[in-house]
């Protein structure tokens, strides 16, 4: 059974007060209207007690969770409530969602759900830092008929909720990284497969790629050219390994990673959608996003679980490869564990 807790409001403590005065004077006196007095006080007691419990029989409590949750933006949680009482309806019920362990400062209230009926609403919330937070239940509690005590409910309802990190708009991100964007996302000639440019035709080049319609009308031979796909990746190197010696639970140093991941996934997110294909790379995993946004979800949720990891300077440093953009997110205790050759670097932290 659910767990049941009962506590007084501050109206409740006065009439708890008040029923054990007038009793210790009913039986000191024996006076039989403070006798009837009594009676009434305990019987609004015994009445609260039984339609509270009342209101919270046969409730059915349903959370449901948005598909996508950024850090630092605000997101809606909707809370559905049934009453499964055949006649009977439930009076001022209030919902609380607990989370980590602990009750939400947000709450849903329902001032009447008739019998065999669904009601739903929702609550505004947001969380600072990117992760998996976990729900643990549901508080449904109600004041109903009085307002003398308020009786509470436990419901199990556990979930996941993994929070993506916090993506910034582009003209947000470091004056450096806003340089660099228009250097790489200016098209290069080469064997790709999106139109560049027109040239005359040199000996050697391919004639299938030449543009008929445009020679005849220059009367000499012109040439398509496209783009290199060398111009159309983007690989971004998260570097997550952290000296020996740090200690990887301080606020500043995750405060100073959380910057790391949400750059990279602001990085990734803009070249998306400019037509690259992206690859966002650590140490020891890649994930890959699709210029038509193909691995979005797995890319954020990666990034969002993303954690240090302990290193020392005898490990194989981060290094670049060949024929794409190499970028380089790094914090800048961890610079002397990453290699050289990155066509840019943005070091975070102090």
């Amino acid at each position: 059974m659910p767990l049941r807790t009962l506590r007084f409001t501050r109206e409740g403590r006065y009439l708890i007060g008040i029923t054990l005065g007038v009793g210790f004077a009913a039986i000191n006196t024996g006076n039989n209207l403070l006798y009837l007095f009594l009676g009434m006080l305990l019987s609004m007691i015994i009445v609260s007690g039984v339609l509270s419990e009342q209101t919270l029989r046969r409730l059915e409590v349903i959370r449901e969770l948005p598909p996508q949750v950024f850090a630092r933006r605000p997101f809606l949680t909707g809370i559905v409530l049934g009453n499964r009482k055949r006649h009977l309806p439930s009076f001022s019920v209030q919902v609380e969602d607990v989370i980590q362990g602990r009750p939400l400062s947000k709450k849903c209230y329902f001032l009447k759900v008739p019998a065999q009926a669904r009601q739903s609403t929702s609550y505004r919330t947001e969380f600072e830092r990117r992760g998996l937070y976990r729900y643990y239940g549901l508080k449904v509690d109600t004041r109903f008929p009085f307002a003398f005590f308020v009786k509470s409910r436990r419901y199990e309802a556990p979930a996941e909720l993994v929070v993506y990190p916090a993506i910034q708009p582009v003209g947000q991100l470091p004056l450096e990284a806003r340089s660099l964007l228009g250097e790489i996302t200016r098209p290069r000639s080469g064997a790709g497969r999106d139109f560049h440019s027109l040239r005359d035709y040199r000996i050697g080049d391919d004639a299938r790629d030449i543009h008929w319609k445009r020679s005849a009308r220059e009367n000499r031979l012109m040439l398509r050219e496209y783009e290199t796909e060398g111009g159309r990746r983007i690989h971004l190197v998260l570097n997550e390994r952290m000296p020996a010696g740090f200690d990887l639970d301080d606020a500043l140093h995750r405060l100073e990673f959380d910057q790391c991941v949400e750059l990279t996934a602001s990085l990734a997110l803009h070249f998306a959608e400019r037509g690259f294909s992206v690859t966002v790379r650590t140490s020891g995993e890649q994930c890959a996003l699709g210029a038509d946004g193909r691995g979005f979800d797995r890319l954020m949720r990666w990034l969002a679980l993303l954690e240090w990891r302990a290193s020392d300077a005898g490990t194989a440093p981060l290094a670049p490869g060949q024929n794409a953009h190499w970028l380089l997110i790094t914090h800048r205790q961890g610079r002397r564990l990453v290699g050289n050759g990155f066509t840019h670097a943005f070091e975070l932290g102090s």
